[in-house]
């Protein structure tokens, strides 16, 4: 009995992300499997008249990329309300809020997203009157492009409860000027919108996650995390319904935060579990705020607004949180952007692993912006894993510069931790951010907004590095790195052809904006073609 590859790669300039054995030519693959990589002669023996021969003529091959921290569900969601992302004046936020007002029939929830109050030539956000006025006859909630905090109108305001005279939930504000409401709602106060917001259905949302997974791997996305299922509504049905139509066609971990996390702890239900195609990973921390809209729990307050941002829990109940799930034996991620959170969550580690050692734990915290030189020292000390967003930097630099100034040279330390040995992975915060690689990229190696503001160019990193932190280190932030995230014998076959090779724009780092995916490749088989 014969055995033949069912795919052999050749004439590729093939970016294995293996640190033993960085480049080869070819590649094999047999089912979802690689079967080995190296030139193409050497695959002479496993070929056979029924294998797929893919000649590159030199285009570049490089591991499917791993965005490791975004929010499918949330974007699944958003692909059915109104986008606001990107405008620059009141005119034009409030054109498309009436136009779907005006297609939508009353009384039905209206759901926006994507504000960015920083690129509005008013420079503020609207008033509540204005929202009132613009949408009447309908409750209306909107997310900030950051989804902290967001807006709602009278109408949605009393449909949750909140009046002049409600006390701000902990954790969060509903915001108040002169005793009455701005229609502004910070952390907490904004998240529980989604308690009277009606659900869309399981099944429906389930299959538009085809639509939104064909987003991901025409970007050469292989892998991503869910960073942070609620629990509160139908999330796990809405996997369970993608999963069953086959309309994933990307791999996710995904992190629990507290309604799902204590149910299935509930249930006595072992973390993680699931497969390579969906699993739940890990325990996801909310700690502190945004830093574009200045709730970043700092130890300076924001020089915009004058405000030090907002802890979802004292350092007492946090130290309580992180050491139920670590001495479940559980990866717990924490949402930590300013200094001040970036401190409390590294002394919860420490605390958790100073009562009960895990010494490959591989704690994360997300975002880890404001990281200044003490806390990059107990990062690396501490071994404790950062997933940064260097596409803020080049969405939300001129926001960032305005809140903190000349802190933002700061942000994101990549090439400090790097440089302490620290394994560093990339993520798009998606629907914060775009999905899109190339922005992202584009900022870890020239550290400077879209409007060419610079944010701390002390802090660049490599081509070679940065693409590693889109590869292998994603793969080891949730514990896969003897699955994917280099290309290599019995690794799963997820693959990306690229029309240039990303790991060799050092001297000309603009050219990653011409990066165009050709190919994606998952398990052995071809989700996106160009």
């Amino acid at each position: 009995m014969s055995f033949k590859a069912d795919l052999v790669i050749k004439n590729a300039n093939i970016r294995t992300m293996d640190r033993k054995n960085p480049v080869c030519s070819a590649l094999a693959v047999y089912g979802d499997k690689i079967l080995g990589v190296g030139a193409f002669e050497d695959f002479a023996t496993i070929t056979g008249p029924d294998t797929e021969i893919l000649d590159l003529s030199g285009k570049t091959v490089l591991p499917g990329l791993n965005d490791n921290h975004s929010h499918p569900l949330f974007g699944v969601g958003i692909l059915s309300k109104v986008n606001l992302t990107g405008l620059k004046s009141h005119t034009e936020f409030f054109e498309r809020l009436k136009a779907r007002a005006a297609e939508t029939p009353a009384g039905e929830w209206i759901e926006a997203y994507g504000y960015d109050e920083g690129n509005f030539a008013e420079g503020r956000e609207p008033l509540l009157e204005e929202l009132d006025a613009a949408v009447p006859n309908h409750p209306l909630c909107i997310a900030r492009v950051c989804l902290h905090v967001g807006l709602a109108n009278s109408l949605a305001l009393k449909a949750r409860g909140y009046g002049p005279d409600t006390p701000d939930p902990p954790g969060g504000e509903i915001v108040r000027k002169d005793g009455k409401l701005t229609g502004r709602l910070c952390e907490t106060a904004y998240a529980a919108m989604a308690e009277v917001i009606p659900p869309a259905g399981a099944d429906k949302l389930g299959k538009t996650m085809k639509r939104l997974s064909g987003m991901y791997n025409a970007l050469g996305i292989t892998s991503t995390t869910e960073m942070g299922v609620l629990g509160e509504g139908n999330e796990l049905p809405i996997w369970d319904s993608a999963l069953k139509s086959g309309s994933l066609t990307m791999r996710v971990a995904a992190y629990c935060l507290d309604a799902m996390y204590k149910k299935l702890r509930e249930a006595g239900a072992p973390m993680p579990f699931g497969d390579d195609l969906f699993r739940i990973q890990g325990r996801k921390i909310m700690l502190d705020g945004s830093g574009g809209a200045g709730t970043a729990r700092m130890s300076e307050p924001s020089r915009f607004d004058g405000n030090a941002g907002i802890a979802y829990h004292t350092q007492e109940a946090l130290d309580e949180i992180v050491w139920e799930a670590h001495s479940f034996g559980v990866q717990i991620s924490t949402h930590a952007i300013g200094d001040v959170a970036i401190e409390m969550i590294l002394n919860a580690y420490k605390k958790a692993q100073d009562r009960l050692p895990r010494p490959d734990a591989r704690h994360r915290i997300e975002h880890c912006t404001f990281c200044y030189p003490p806390l990059i020292e107990r990062v690396i000390r501490e071994g404790v894993l950062p997933l940064m967003n260097p596409g803020f930097i080049y969405y939300f630099g001129d926001t960032l510069t305005r809140n903190y100034g000349d802190r933002v040279a700061q942000c994101f330390p990549f090439r400090s931790l790097l440089d302490g040995g620290i394994v560093v992975a990339s993520g798009s915060d998606f629907p914060v951010a775009a999905i899109d690689p190339r922005p992202i990229i584009r900022a870890a190696l020239v550290r400077k907004s879209a409007g060419d503001l610079s944010c701390g160019e002390s802090e660049r990193i490599t081509a070679q590095e940065v693409m590693y932190a889109y590869t292998a280190a994603g793969a080891y932030l949730t514990f896969d790195e003897h699955k994917k995230g280099t290309l290599e014998a019995g690794k799963l076959a997820d693959i990306v052809v690229m029309n240039i090779d990303p790991t060799s724009v050092d001297d000309e780092p603009e050219r990653i904006m011409e990066m165009k995916v050709e190919q994606t490749i998952l398990g052995g088989k071809t989700v996106f073609r160009s």
